[in-house]
Formats: structure tokens, sequence, C-alpha cells
């Protein structure tokens, strides 16, 4: 009975046990996959010496196991290679501790992409940086130091040309391009707004490496006028050529801008003439697209009115249906709450009527009323209300006179040109010059006016074209109207 169970051991033994060689290749794949765990560790870089031991360690167990050979061997290698990275990592965590600055500065200029921008300055920077972490290892820490402050500034020289190339590389490529082909030329004034805006971004990257939304506005303006001033060299060719073949070339150019217009009138159903040129035709349809538009938000702010008064009316009603006495009574301060919706509907609209599309845009916006004046006027960087805004505001007294009972909110805002802290109190220092001037010009009553500024906090428009920037610089009347629910 004894011999049978030593027998059912053994039998049992040889079934659990792998073999030797399939024991080596595990081991040997542990420490490979530890040695990529290293890598991304950096220890490639913070101990490059050391994490390269172990490099070769993992390759002399991978090239045993597959070769067949003992585990024992196998083994050693694997310990081998055990050891160079626990030694590795003790090696970086001091360099981390004591060269952390100039750790960090190459991590910046990874993030900038210099390998990809800069070339031969990330070669040299980072050749550098890799002498400081030789000179560390091996414990020399006065001459690591040396070299990781020579690699400091070799890496910031380096990161700073990644920035640029990241930001400015295209743009850059762009005109490289329009100049071989010759376009300043035929399109002179659209090439140089190109290198100018390019020029401005650089400067700014340069000033400031780390706030680079101008730099980048700048530079898409530079990519934008490359294009457009190779796009312009090529019609101007074209018409020259045109005209030396005596094809009436100038001709052809206008009559094909004015193709476009005319479809577009076609489709808004007017009847336009180039024989006076083209600012006519350009006004009307101008003018045409701000009625629509004007059209278009008046039927969307009734549409919002009548479901906000339907929704609450019936409310109402199921609530006065509900009760058994003053019946009468409910259904009338209904009647006037309807009634109030309807003569704020009606103030609104005289409001905006009042007003051109360049100098306000009136809305509603929950129970209050919002007056946009887009069109007052301050002195660049400074909060007086200049004396051509007189008339708007005179027109802004007006329309505050149909609230008389009514608490108003002066908001200042502005583009995001600048810093957000020079913006906030830009945006203050104008709110608060509106607030006052409606005080002591038109004797509004200071304790229901309040002021307040949000800098480039809440844009309404994109701050990527002059357009956008112009619509986000504005002063906003918010009247919070009595009784109007």
């Amino acid at each position: 009975m004894l011999q049978l169970f030593a027998l059912i051991v053994v039998v049992f033994l040889s079934f659990g046990a792998l073999p030797a060689s399939a024991a080596g290749n595990l081991d040997a794949a542990a420490l490979a996959a530890a040695v990529e765990k290293g890598r991304a560790e950096q220890l490639d870089v913070l101990a490059p010496r050391t994490f390269a031991a172990a490099v070769q360690a993992s390759q002399n167990a991978t090239k045993e196991a597959e070769r067949g050979r003992g585990t024992e061997k196998v083994a050693a290698r694997v310990q081998e290679g055990e050891a160079a990275l626990q030694k590795a990592r003790t090696v970086a965590t001091n360099a981390r501790q004591t060269l952390g600055g100039v750790i960090k500065t190459r991590q910046d200029a990874l993030v900038a992409e210099a390998p990809k921008f800069s070339g031969e300055a990330w070669t040299k920077a980072n050749d550098r940086f890799l002498q400081a972490m030789r000179e560390n290892e091996s414990g020399d820490l006065p001459n690591a130091q040396k070299r990781a402050a020579e690699a400091e500034v070799l890496l910031r020289d380096a990161e700073l040309i990644g920035i640029k190339g990241g930001i400015l590389n295209e743009a850059r490529n762009l005109i490289a391009q329009a100049d071989e082909a010759k376009v300043e030329r035929y399109a002179p004034r659209t090439l140089q707004s190109a290198k100018r805006h390019l020029a401005e971004a650089e400067q700014e990257i340069q000033r400031n490496r780390y706030d680079v939304a101008q730099p980048r506005k700048l530079a898409a303006q530079a990519r934008y006028d490359a294009r457009h001033a190779t796009y312009l060299a090529a019609q101007v060719q074209r018409v020259m050529q045109q005209e030396k073949d005596d094809q009436a070339g100038i001709e052809a150019l206008i009559l094909s801008w004015e193709e476009p217009l005319q479809r577009i009138a076609d489709d808004m159903e007017l009847d336009i003439r180039f024989d006076e040129g083209h600012q006519a035709p350009m006004k009307e349809l101008g003018e045409y697209a701000q009625q629509r538009t004007a059209e278009v938000r008046r039927l969307k702010q009734e549409l919002q009115d009548r479901e906000e008064q339907i929704a609450a009316l019936n409310n109402q009603l199921k609530r006065v249906e509900s009760r058994l006495g003053g019946e009468s009574q409910e259904r009338i301060a209904l009647q006037r709450q309807v009634d109030a919706q309807a003569q704020l509907r009606a103030n609104i609209a005289a409001i905006e009527a009042s007003f051109s599309s360049d100098e306000a845009r009136v809305y509603r916006q929950g129970e209050h009323v919002v007056m946009s004046l887009l069109g007052i006027n301050f002195p660049s960087g400074r909060s007086t209300i200049d004396g051509s805004s007189a008339a708007l505001m005179k027109k802004v007294q007006s329309a505050l006179a149909r609230f008389p009972d009514a608490t108003v909110v002066v908001e200042g805002h502005t583009d995001a040109n600048g810093s957000d802290s020079a913006n906030l109190i830009l945006s203050q220092d104008r709110a608060d010059a509106v607030k006052q001037y409606l005080v002591s010009q038109f004797g509004a009553n200071a304790e229901k006016v309040s002021s307040i500024g949000y800098g480039e906090a809440r844009p309404v428009a994109t701050n990527e074209t002059a357009a956008g920037r112009a619509r986000n610089r504005r002063i906003d009347l918010v009247i919070h109207v009595q009784g109007s629910g």
C-alpha cells in the first residue's frame, strides 16, 4: 500500500512540474517585461549605465533560455538583471532628488516635441543631459551638477525651438512656398501681411513661451494670408496672361466676382444690378441678411415666450380649477400676467427697432431683458466713454425708461487679447463707467444699478477673427423686470 502511494506521488509531480527550458523561458520573459517597465520609468536616461547592464543581462537570459541551457544559467542572468534594475531605481531616485530641475526641463522639451522640431539643438542638449546623469551615476555630484546646469540651458533653447516649430512651421512652409513661386510680384501686400503676422507670433512666443493663445491666432492668420496671397497671385497671373492674349482678362475677373453675388441674390429673390459698381448690391444683400436675422430672432423669442406663457397658464388654471373659492380673482390675476407678457414683448420689439445692428442687440434671457451694446466706444485700453457714444447712450436712456421699476446690472466684457487679469480689470472699469454715466447723466437710481466685469470669460463670438473680437468687446445691460412673470 505504501509503495502504491509513492508511485502516485511521483506521477503527480511529473505532470505538475514544468520542463527546465520552459521555466527558463518564463524567468527570461519576466525580466524582459521588468526592463520595459524600467524604461517607462525613465531608468534608461536617469541611470544609463546601470540600466544598460540590466538590458544586457535580459538579452543574455533570453538567448540562453532559447538555446535550452540549464535553469541555473538562466537564473543567474535573471538575477544579474534584477540586481541591475534595483540599482538603477536607486540611482534614478537619487537623480530626481538632486537633479530634479534639469529632469523637469527635459520633460518640458519633450512635451514641446523638441526632438521633432529642434534637431541638432535637441541632440546636443540631450547628450549633455546624459553626461550629467552618468556623472551622477558614478557618484561625482559636483560634475553632475555642472553638466546639469549646462544641459538645462541647452534644453530650454531646444524647448523654445520646439514650441516655435509646433506653432509656426506650417506658416513658415507656406510662406517659403509663396516666396519660391514669386508670389510677392503679384500679391505683395497680402504676402507681407503673412510675414508680419508670423514675425509677431514669434515675438510673442519669445516673450512668453507658455502663453501660446495669441501666437496661435497670429500663426493662423499668417497661414491664411499666405494661402490667400498664393491664390491672388495665381488669379493676377491668369488675368495678365489673358490680357496678353486679348481675351479681356480683367473683365472676366470682375464678372467672376459678380457671379456668386448674383447667385445669392437670386436665392434671396432680390433684383440687384452691377451697372454702378459693387457697393450698392453689397449693401442691399447685407441689409436683407440683417432683416432676416432680426426676423429669426424675433420669431424665436416669440415662440419661446408663447411656450413659457402657455405652460405657466395651464399650470395655474389647473390649480384654479382644483379650488372652489376665489375663481374670479384668480382669473383676473392670470389675465394681468398675460397682459404683462404682451407689454414686455412690445417693449422689447420697440427697443430693438430703435437700435441699428451695429449699435446693439436686444433679446430676452429668461425673465430678463438684455441690451448688448456693441457700438459704445472706449479709447484703447481705457474706460472713459467716448463722446461719439452720446447718441447711443441717449437711446439706452429711452429704453430703460420703459422699465421704471427694473434693476439693472451693467456687465463689462472684453475680447481675448491681453492677459486675463488685465481684461478683467478693464471690463470692470468700463462697466463702472457706464453705471456712473447712467446715474450722473440720466439720473438713474444708484441703488438699482450695479456693475460687474467678466473680462474675456463670456464670449459671444469667436476670438479668431476681427469681427468676432469686436462683438466680444461689449457692454451688456441686464434688465431685471419687475412683475413680468
